[in-house]
């Protein structure tokens, strides 16, 4: 029997998931929910389901659901999901404060069904060239240059609002932060000095971070730099060694002394393949047949909450923070 999925938020990552699910013969998509009915039944008629009339009414028909609401409903969301005994894949962020985080993320594990956060990055090919040369101890990263901008904060015309995106390092800048912990481990201080250039919110971030293993990174995240190529990028050095990311296009290594550089070129797949969608699902999916864990858990996620906090309570103060000490004021 193939697993029946919901998905809630009927918005542009709603129909990227849809749109992957619906090739997977081991799923039915089973309904759709959204707070603007219209938007459901557009999906379910181009997908199959139906458009259910509430999350309650979904949640009676599926064994799986997809949270693609906004950044700050995800935790209630996520909560009735659980509630309902369902498995749960739920769009980034986790959470938006550490306490709803630890509350999350506990009763995630406790509940004993698949809990996934969207981290799609993690999955793209770019990234898993970077991690696997960490893994296999190719690349012994000494020091780290990252950034991620936006181009605007205009649109979708709701991604400059707080009130509904968490802040602005909750949005977009939240990729990296998850591959800062994924490629490199806990953070253990950071030191963040920032800047407001409209919208009454910090858009403007300089953030060094120091690892628990004794690694230095640092960050540059400007929310109104123009669509620039690249506007994502990870410049990886270890010992007369250099990985260089752009976007998820491509990847440059440069190995040794006087060698050349091998690029790996991922620009002719598809959005989906070399974003990490594709894979992200897949993996869901083979959770729930048992054939392996959840990639990314809640776990993961509260690392991302805990870290973004810490960015900006040192960005408010002016002074460097130490992370588990703001996870000990949770």
């Amino acid at each position: 029997m193939p697993h029946k999925i919901g998905i809630v938020g009927a918005g542009g990552i709603g129909g990227i998931h849809a749109a992957i699910l619906a090739k997977d013969s081991r799923v039915k998509l089973q309904s759709f929910f959204d707070v603007e009915a219209t938007r459901a039944q557009t999906m379910a008629s181009r997908f199959g389901g139906r458009a259910a009339g509430s999350l309650e009414e979904l949640l009676t028909e599926c064994d799986a659901v997809f949270v693609c609401t906004p950044n700050t409903t995800h935790v209630q969301v996520a909560k009735d999901v659980l509630e309902a005994g369902k498995h749960v894949f739920c769009e980034k962020p986790f959470a938006l404060d550490l306490e709803s985080a630890t509350w999350l993320r506990d009763r995630a594990v406790r509940s004993g069904v698949v809990y996934q956060v969207g981290h799609n990055r993690r999955f793209a090919p770019v990234y898993k060239v970077l991690k696997q040369a960490i893994d296999s101890d190719e690349l012994r990263p000494l020091s780290v240059h990252a950034k991620m901008n936006r181009g605007e904060l205009v649109n979708p015309p709701w991604v400059w609002n707080a009130s509904l995106t968490g802040g602005f390092l909750y949005e977009t800048p939240v990729h990296m932060f998850d591959l800062m912990t994924f490629f490199f481990g806990k953070v253990d201080w950071v030191e963040v000095a920032a800047r407001s250039h409209g919208h009454g919110e910090l858009d403007d971030f300089s953030i060094l971070l120091n690892f628990q293993s004794g690694l230095q990174a640092t960050m540059k995240t400007y929310a109104h730099a123009s669509w620039h190529f690249p506007f994502e990028r990870f410049e990886v050095y270890g010992m007369h060694s250099t990985y260089e990311t752009f976007e998820m296009e491509r990847i440059s290594v440069t190995n040794g002394l006087e060698t050349r550089t091998t690029t790996f070129d991922y620009a002719l797949a598809s959005m989906h393949e070399k974003w990490g969608y594709i894979e992200e699902d897949r993996l869901f999916v083979d959770a729930l047949e048992g054939k392996s864990p959840a990639p990314v858990t809640a776990d993961d996620g509260y690392n991302v909450v805990e870290l973004i906090e810490t960015c900006y309570q040192s960005a408010r103060e002016g002074t460097r923070v130490n992370a588990r000490a703001v996870a000990r004021k949770a």
